[in-house]
């Protein structure tokens, strides 16, 4: 029996906005954004524990490429940024194919397999 709980970025937002929003609606008393915030909690509870992976994963990709992303980019990037990456001459950055992962793998080996740590796949890349 896999009793695991999903968590992922959409997951911790819901959480997070939740919790805002249910602070927000304690000072302002309202109503309306206490029922927000208990919506808020309850789908992040239902994903988290949710069977359907996949759709989960689905809608965590479409989050982060349309939500998070675009802030990450106008916020000046993260760790392990474009420039970062322009300076390593020893190892090409490729993207996981199933979950969208960024790994980096060296350069000048030919052909070789890779697994993504992130969702278990393996598939072969050329470095």
């Amino acid at each position: 029996m896999n009793n695991k709980i999903n968590t992922d970025e959409f997951g911790i937002f819901l959480l997070w906005a939740g919790i805002i929003t249910s602070l927000i609606s304690y000072f302002a008393k309202s109503s309306f954004l206490y029922t927000l915030g208990f919506v808020f909690f309850a789908y992040a509870i239902f994903r988290a524990f949710s069977k359907n992976i996949e759709k989960r994963r689905l809608e965590n990709n479409y989050f982060k490429d349309k939500f998070l992303n675009p802030i990450k980019k106008s916020l000046g990037g993260f760790k392990g940024d474009i420039k970062s990456k322009r300076n390593d001459k020893d190892h090409k950055y490729i993207t996981c194919p199933i979950c969208g992962q960024k790994l980096r793998i060296p350069k000048k080996k030919g052909k070789i397999k890779v697994k993504c740590p992130k969702c278990g796949s393996k598939f072969d890349a050329r470095s």
